[in-house]
């Protein structure tokens, strides 16, 4: 998979054409026009058309300023830290200029001022200088710490799926192990399917995964199951409409379906049939794996381990509304995920 390359400084400020970043641009700049009204006549003389009249040039300055160094985004990336930070700010005050030459220029046209004035104009443009600078550390903070939290978000999901890779390696040389001495070619058929497993975990380790390659995947891996239970493991697919957007973590399912096994399947002289659902209702999927078990059957530790990993992964990119649980219902071990299909 070919990834496009970042540019080198493309972290300089956020996105201000859209989201929250936008908000705060204007709602920053509507609180600076009622300063500038309050510092002017005072609270008990307060002017609210003079408001309205500051307000239009405040918010027309904010926005255009914004429109500037959101299309101008990628070229800042490529310069140094200090030279995007000079053009962002030089590219506010000149805004600044248009913006209050324009209004001197409408004012005069409505007959509710002189024209031009340089000295309206240099006090206009020392007043907005300073929250410009301001403005413009705040973002750039903001920013900072986004990226920062990014990055910690994806040390721990490397940390998850790291604490997931060996426990299936472990069980999975078991079962080579055990097919060695009785069928030989079998257990290097059985290597060879496990290469490209774990071929193509490695290689999507990284990223989401489309819903089909992970349930592929799992197909693959109950089927090396099959060789070494034999007739004891049934598996019933019940996979219905999802769509081709879903996507998962990659080896989000498989450790769920592992467990139904090692702690359920295995454990019963005559082993039992895996259920695996997938449905899908308006912008959420549901996953359900259902298992036999015995009541005497104490819940392991490795399943309560599963599902801990396997929440904080969705979490991580689907956000807190992400719903993973399990229960045990007489002779029936349920694990049950339900997830935005959309990324937070």
């Amino acid at each position: 998979m070919n990834k496009e390359k970042p540019l080198k400084n493309d972290s300089l400020l956020p996105d201000l054409c859209h989201g929250q970043e936008l908000l705060s641009v204007i709602v920053i700049a509507e609180l600076l026009s009622v300063l500038v009204v309050i510092a002017d006549g005072g609270i008990a003389h307060f002017d609210w058309v003079q408001l309205g009249m500051v307000s239009m040039l405040a918010l027309g300055i904010a926005l255009l300023s914004a429109l500037l160094l959101c299309k101008t985004r990628h070229l800042l990336a490529k310069m140094g830290f200090v030279t995007a930070a000079g053009v962002s700010f030089a590219a506010i005050l000149l805004v600044v200029l248009l913006c209050t030459v324009f209004a001197q220029w409408l004012l005069q046209v409505w007959g509710w001022g002189d024209g031009f004035n340089g000295w309206q104009l240099l006090e206009v443009s020392l007043l907005a200088a300073i929250p410009a600078g301001i403005l413009l550390r705040y973002l750039y903070l903001q920013q900072q710490l986004r990226i920062q939290q990014k990055a910690e978000l994806e040390s721990r999901i490397q940390a998850l799926q790291s604490r997931i890779r060996p426990h299936f390696l472990f069980n999975s040389m078991n079962m080579i192990a055990s097919l060695i001495g009785s069928d030989p070619d079998k257990a290097e058929r059985v290597v060879e399917d496990l290469s490209d497993l774990f071929r193509y975990a490695l290689t999507e380790s990284q990223t989401l995964v489309p819903l089909r390659d992970e349930l592929s995947l799992c197909r693959r891996y109950l089927a090396l199951e099959s060789l070494r239970l034999g007739d004891r493991l049934k598996v019933e697919w019940e996979i219905g409409d999802y769509g081709d957007d879903v996507r998962i973590p990659c080896l989000a399912l498989q450790p769920m379906l592992e467990n139904a096994i090692y702690h359920g399947i295995q454990l019963l002289p005559d082993g039992g049939k895996v259920s695996v659902s997938v449905t899908r209702k308006a912008d959420r999927l549901n996953i359900e794996v259902k298992n036999p078990t015995t009541p005497i059957m104490q819940r392991h530790k490795g399943n309560r381990l599963a599902v801990q990993n396997t929440r904080r992964r969705l979490e991580a990119y689907f956000g807190q509304t992400v719903e993973v649980s399990s229960e045990q219902l007489d002779n029936c071990y349920i694990t049950s995920i339900n997830y935005p299909v959309k990324l937070v």
